[in-house]
């Protein structure tokens, strides 16, 4: 399915996940009883702000309410969470683009998207960069600072697999490069603002809002992002075949409790902004500040039980492959096994129960 480049990243995410297997280490079995007599989810996340409503979900019982007991394992990033799908090591959970890797290679089931609206994922650039003095010169695309003079041979700090990669990848396109005329350095998403603020690096693609913003507060310069480029972005919830098939009725139950949570983050902005504060830091996170979270409540929306087909489900994602596919990394089989697992039967049922 994958050509040569794609496939030289994956063997990346197969190596990242040796480091990230901990996370699933003594985990429950799928449907096994928990502690309170109930089945057992286990629940992929990464602590940013597409999983938030799980903190809900558990400061709020929502789990015990719908019938099931929650097994959150975290990952550091999509890449190793997408092989880790693969391994079977979780049923579902909120990914961003490493769903392109896990839908059509280990056949997982996308059945609903988690932002109504996104921004904050942005590059960021040094104020004396030569990046920046060179201002906007796409007119298409004002936003987006640079020209190709200025960003050819940069160093450029992202994470394979992983929306801040692809976002790079985008942002040189607007300016007839590719990756190879960069130098790209894989760290994980919690490493590149502590990498950049010490020095290392000339542009930081930050899939974290909170983390974009707080280099923006601190004087650096945003020069690109997903909305700005043209591509905003849309996380996913994924569902492993095996969960699917097997325990719809806990996919379902699940879907329940999310929706239950996101309906109460958009109604109440500060129960939102408190509950992102709470995630974060209880996440270990340490590259946010206030501000940056209220910006970042301010330019999201999570997609709730009132607006879950207000947008073609799977748009993004479907989207974020043919720009692989168009620039030769991913064949055109990848579309076609994208089309087929998108399931809106599971969130259909949810929200009819509700």
């Amino acid at each position: 399915m994958f050509s040569g480049k794609v496939r030289r990243v994956v063997v990346v995410l197969m190596m990242v996940l040796l480091c990230t297997h901990v996370f699933a280490a003594g985990q429950k079995e799928t449907g096994a009883v928990g502690k309170a007599g109930l089945p057992v989810i286990r629940i992929g996340a990464m602590a940013y702000y597409l999983s938030v409503p799980l903190q809900v979900i558990q400061d709020e019982g929502l789990d015990k309410k719908f019938g099931f007991e929650m097994d959150i394992i975290d990952f550091p990033s999509g890449g190793p969470m997408a092989e880790a799908l693969g391994a079977g090591q979780w049923d579902i959970g909120p990914i961003g683009a490493g769903g392109m890797v896990a839908i059509p290679n280990y056949n997982a089931k996308l059945i609903a998207d988690v932002e109504s609206e996104m921004d904050g994922a942005w590059i960021i650039a040094r104020p004396d960069s030569d990046i920046v003095k060179a201002g906007s010169t796409i007119a298409k695309y004002p936003d987006v600072i640079g020209s190709k003079s200025t960003v050819e041979g940069k160093k450029m700090l992202g994470t394979v697999g992983n929306i801040s990669h692809y976002m790079g990848l985008n942002y040189l396109s607007k300016f007839d490069l590719e990756m190879s005329d960069v130098d790209f350095v894989h760290m994980e998403t919690s490493q590149i603002y502590t990498a950049f603020v010490s020095g290392n690096g000339d542009l930081a693609c930050l899939g974290s809002p909170s983390a974009a913003m707080k280099l923006v507060q601190e004087g650096y310069v945003r020069v690109g992002g997903l909305a700005q480029q043209g591509v905003s972005q849309q996380d996913a919830i994924l569902v492993s075949d095996d969960f699917y098939t097997n325990h719809y009725d806990l996919c379902v139950n699940f879907m329940k409790a999310w929706y239950t949570a996101t309906d109460m983050l958009n109604a109440d902005p500060q129960y939102e902004f408190d509950m992102v504060k709470k995630f974060y830091t209880e996440s270990g996170r340490s590259d946010f500040n206030d501000a940056g979270i209220q910006m970042e409540c301010d330019f999201n929306a999570y997609v709730d039980s009132k607006t879950a087909f207000d947008k073609e489900v799977g748009a993004w994602m479907k989207g974020l492959i043919q720009f692989y596919v168009d620039n030769g990394s991913m064949k055109q089989v990848v579309i076609d096994k994208m089309n087929t697992n998108i399931k809106l039967d599971v969130v259909k049922d949810a929200i009819a129960a509700l």
